[in-house]
C-alpha cells in the first residue's frame, strides 16, 4: 500500500464555492463597474484640467485618473472575451496565440497602471501632509513644477521596475489537448520543449518517490501477492470465470474506445505560464513576488496608514485652533468700544476670510482622507496575500489565492472608477466647475434672479454665475451704476448739510 504525503489545507471547500458561484457574475459586474469608470474618470480629466482648477493637488489627481482610466478601457476586452463570451466561443478560438500575446500584455499593463495609482495616492498623501502640517514651506516644497517632475517620475519609475521582472518570468505556451463532446478537456500535453522538459523532470522525481515508497512495502506486498495465487490455483471454478472475464473484457473496452474517439476531438492551443528562466530560478519567481507583494503592495500601504493618522491628528488640531480663535474673537466683540467699530469691523472681515480658507482647507483634506482609506481597504489584503504567497508556498496559491482573484480584480476596479462620486460629494468647486461646464443652456432661464440689492451684496450671483450667465450682466451693471448715482448724491446732501450747520453756528 502505497502512503501518500497528505497536502497542507489552507482554505476549505468553501472558497472553492464561492468561486464558482461569483465567476457566472463577474464578467458583467466587471463590464459595468469599467464602463461607468471610463466615463467618471474622463470626465475628472476634463474638470481638472481646467484653467481655474490648476494646483499641485489636481494635477496629482489628474495624473491619477488617467491611470485609472488606461486600466478601465484595458479591462473591458478582457472581461468580455474570458467571462462573458466564454462559453459560447469554442475552446480552440478563446485560446488562440493572439490572445495569449494579449493576455501577457495585459498581466503586465494593468499591473503597471495599478502601481502607478499607489505610489500617485501616496504622493497625494504626502503634497497634503505638508499643506496641512508645514503650511508655510507648502510652495516651496509642493510647487507646480516640483509636483509635475513628481508624476513623470512616478511613471518613468514604474515602468522601469515593473515592467522587466513581468516579462521574464511569462511565456506563451502550446498545447494539445483532447476534448470531450462538450469542449471539456480530458487531457493536455505541452508542445513547447521546455514545459517537456519540465514535466519530464517532475514525473521522474514522482517515479522514483513512488519506487522508494515500494520498496519499504515490498515484504507486505509479496506476502499478499502469495495468498492471491495460491488461492487462483486451487480454485479451478473461479479460475475459468476469470479467464472468461478477461477474455470478453478486451472486446468490449475496444468497442467503448472507438465509441470515445468518436466523440473527442484534439485541438491546439496556447496559454500564458511561467518562462524557462522562471522554472530554472526560483530565485526570479521569489524576487517578482517580493516586488509584487512588498514594493508595490505593503510599503505604499503601511505609508498611506501612517500618513493618514497624521492627517486626522492635524485635522483635529485645526478644529481646536479654530475654536480657541473663534471663542477670541467673541471676546473681543464684547470689550470694544464705539470709537473702534470700524476698525473692528475690518479685522472681523480678515479674520472670516482666514477661518472660510481654513475650513475649505479642511473639506479638501477629508475628501483626499477618503481617497486614501478607499485605497488601503482594496490594496491591504492583497498585500497581505501576495506576502502568503511567498511564505506558504504553491499550496496557498491554489487553494486561496487563485480562488479569489475575481474579487480582488473587482474590488480595485470599484476602487479606480469611484473617485468622481468622492469629488462631487465632497469638493464644491469640484461641482461648481462641472455644473458650468455639463450644465445645459436652457436651464439658464430658469436661475433665480435676485430681487432686491441686498441679495447681490450678499453674494447670490458670484462672478462664475455672471460668467455663465451672460443676459444677466447687462442687469447687475446698470444696478451697481444705480447704487453708485445714489451714493454719490447722498455724500452731496450730507456735505450741503454740513455746510448749512456750520453756518448756522458762525
Amino acid at each position: 500500500m502505497i502512503v501518500n504525503e497528505s497536502k497542507p489545507l489552507y482554505c476549505g471547500s468553501g472558497f472553492d464555492d464561492f468561486h464558482t458561484s461569483y465567476k457566472g457574475w463577474h464578467g458583467y459586474i466587471s463590464f459595468i463597474v469599467c464602463v461607468l469608470g471610463t466615463i467618471a474618470n474622463t470626465l475628472n480629466i476634463i474638470v481638472l484640467t481646467r484653467r481655474d482648477m490648476r494646483s499641485p493637488t489636481n494635477a496629482i489627481l489628474t495624473g491619477l485618473a488617467v491611470a485609472d482610466l488606461a486600466v478601465m478601457l484595458e479591462y473591458i476586452p478582457y472581461t468580455i472575451h474570458d467571462y462573458i463570451l466564454e462559453e459560447s466561443l469554442p475552446r480552440e478560438q478563446r485560446l488562440t496565440y493572439s490572445w495569449a500575446c494579449f493576455i501577457k500584455f495585459h498581466s503586465i499593463f494593468t499591473q503597471l497602471l495599478h502601481t502607478i495609482s499607489i505610489w500617485l495616492t501616496v504622493t497625494l498623501a504626502v503634497w497634503r501632509y505638508i499643506a496641512v502640517a508645514h503650511p508655510q514651506r507648502n510652495r516651496q516644497w509642493c510647487g507646480m513644477r516640483t509636483t509635475i517632475i513628481t508624476i513623470a517620475t512616478a511613471y518613468i519609475v514604474c515602468i522601469l521596475v515593473v515592467v522587466p521582472s513581468l516579462y521574464l518570468i511569462t511565456s506563451i505556451v502550446e498545447y494539445f489537448e483532447m476534448l470531450d463532446a462538450n469542449g471539456k478537456p480530458l487531457s493536455s500535453t505541452p508542445l513547447t520543449q521546455y514545459m517537456i522538459d519540465y514535466e519530464r523532470n517532475i514525473e521522474n522525481k514522482s517515479l522514483n518517490s513512488i519506487a522508494f515508497e515500494q520498496s519499504l512495502n515490498a515484504v507486505n506486498q509479496s506476502n499478499i501477492i502469495r495468498v492471491e495465487i495460491t488461492t487462483f490455483s486451487t480454485k479451478s471454478n473461479s479460475s475459468s470465470l476469470l479467464s472468461a472475464t478477461i477474455s470478453t473484457s478486451p472486446s468490449s473496452l475496444s468497442s467503448n474506445k472507438n465509441l470515445t474517439f468518436e466523440l473527442n476531438r484534439n485541438v491546439t492551443v496556447y496559454r500564458l505560464y511561467l518562462s524557462e528562466l522562471a522554472l530554472r530560478n526560483k530565485s526570479l519567481q521569489n524576487a517578482t513576488q517580493l516586488i509584487y507583494s512588498v514594493l508595490i503592495k505593503l510599503i505604499p500601504c503601511i505609508a498611506l496608514t501612517i500618513l493618514s493618522i497624521r492627517l486626522i491628528m492635524a485635522l483635529l488640531e485645526a478644529q481646536r485652533r479654530r475654536k480657541k480663535l473663534t471663542t477670541n474673537a467673541v471676546n473681543g466683540l464684547k470689550s470694544v468700544t464705539n470709537g473702534k467699530a470700524q476698525e473692528q469691523q475690518l479685522h472681523k472681515r480678515k479674520g472670516s476670510k482666514i477661518f472660510e480658507k481654513e475650513k475649505q482647507t479642511d473639506r479638501t483634506t477629508r475628501m483626499l482622507l477618503a481617497v486614501l482609506l478607499l485605497f488601503l481597504i482594496t490594496e491591504f489584503p492583497q498585500g497581505i496575500l501576495g506576502l502568503l504567497n511567498i511564505v506558504l508556498g504553491r499550496d496557498f496559491l491554489m487553494q486561496c489565492y487563485l480562488r479569489l482573484s475575481d474579487l480582488m480584480d473587482i474590488l480595485a476596479l470599484i476602487n479606480s472608477s469611484i473617485n468622481f462620486i468622492l469629488y462631487c460629494s465632497m469638493s464644491r468647486q469640484f461641482r461648481t466647475t462641472f455644473a458650468l461646464l455639463f450644465r445645459p443652456k436652457f436651464l439658464d432661464r430658469w436661475v433665480p434672479v435676485p430681487a432686491n440689492e441686498d441679495d447681490r451684496q450678499t453674494g447670490a450671483i458670484n462672478r462664475d454665475d455672471i460668467s455663465a450667465l451672460p443676459n444677466l450682466r447687462q442687469s447687475v451693471h446698470r444696478s451697481n451704476r444705480m447704487k453708485r448715482d445714489r451714493f454719490n448724491r447722498s455724500m452731496v446732501f450730507e456735505q450741503n448739510a454740513a455746510t448749512t450747520t456750520q453756518i448756522t453756528n458762525v
